[in-house]
């Protein structure tokens, strides 16, 4: 369904980027491409949930549990599991996070158990197990429950912990960024300034003269009657500055989050410059 979903998306927004690549540049125009680009990240965030369905698994022996999806490894050392349970049809069953028919992931509940934390891809409680940590409950959801639960049993009988229970993440899932709040508020309101400000030059383009002059700074000092496309340089400047520094204070972010708070804020700073150099090169023209 995930997969299906995200080839929708594509081959919409594809659909509409060729049917208006040709129109004049204008708001509608811009419509069409944020919307578009909105069908793309639609696209990616079903394709990335399909991949982590895919790859959910679940592996179990004398060192314990392993739940892995997608980018995220979670590990149980076998003395840590105090008991596994089976699902039943009175579990009335809730999921705080994906909860698709037949793909859940995320916190919930699950009556009487509690809270659990889920990785499943169960169509009925009676296809969960519960195992039970001193710390949170995991509902997953083998094949065979019986089975999973009768094996479980015979490796914890037999034991041997190996590792600390813990959660193991790759490149991108480990990044800091997911945990900076104040940097994610930052790099988010340039984003959105920089989006605005093509949707608002795209709106006043058609009302320009064809020949205009620009004088500001951050394009340099334009004093010469310019075709009107070269106010396309300011948002388009404004994209890439705005890149350049979200990768840096990306990159900094593992050591230096100072640095990573400068860059962006100097992200916002400089949108809001170029903001300021639309207005005036438009008041102007």
């Amino acid at each position: 369904m995930g997969a299906g979903a995200a080839a929708l998306a594509l081959v919409l927004a594809a659909a509409l980027l060729v049917k208006t690549v040709d129109w004049p540049v204008s708001f509608p125009q811009y419509l069409a491409y944020l919307v578009a680009g909105v069908l793309v990240l639609v696209a990616a965030a079903f394709g990335f949930w399909s991949y982590c369905c895919f790859s959910l698994r679940y592996a179990m022996d004398r060192s314990g549990l392993t739940i892995a999806w997608g980018p995220i490894k979670h590990f149980v050392s076998i003395d840590n599991i105090e008991n596994l349970a089976p699902g039943r049809a009175e579990n009335r069953v809730s999921v705080r996070g994906l909860g698709w028919w037949g793909y859940h992931v995320g916190k919930g509940t699950a009556e009487p158990v509690g809270e659990a934390l889920f990785f499943s891809t169960h169509r009925s409680a009676e296809e969960l197990v519960f195992v039970h940590t001193p710390s949170v409950v995991y509902a997953i959801s083998p094949q065979d429950p019986v089975r999973f639960i009768n094996d479980a049993k015979k490796f914890k009988s037999s034991g041997k912990p190996s590792r600390k229970s813990g959660v193991e993440r790759d490149v991108i899932a480990g990044h800091p960024i997911w945990a900076d709040r104040p940097a994610q508020a930052l790099a988010a309101t340039a984003i959105v300034l920089n989006i605005v400000l093509w949707g608002f030059v795209f709106a006043v383009y058609p009302e320009l003269n064809n020949q205009i002059t620009i004088e500001f700074p951050p394009i340099g000092d334009i004093t010469t009657l310019q075709s009107r496309e070269e106010i396309l340089k300011i948002p388009a400047t404004a994209t890439a500055i705005l890149a350049i520094n979200l990768v840096a204070a990306l990159a900094f972010e593992y050591r230096e989050r100072a640095a990573t708070y400068l860059l962006m804020s100097g992200a916002v700073f400089f949108q809001l410059m170029f903001w300021a150099a639309a207005v005036v090169a438009i008041v102007n023209a």
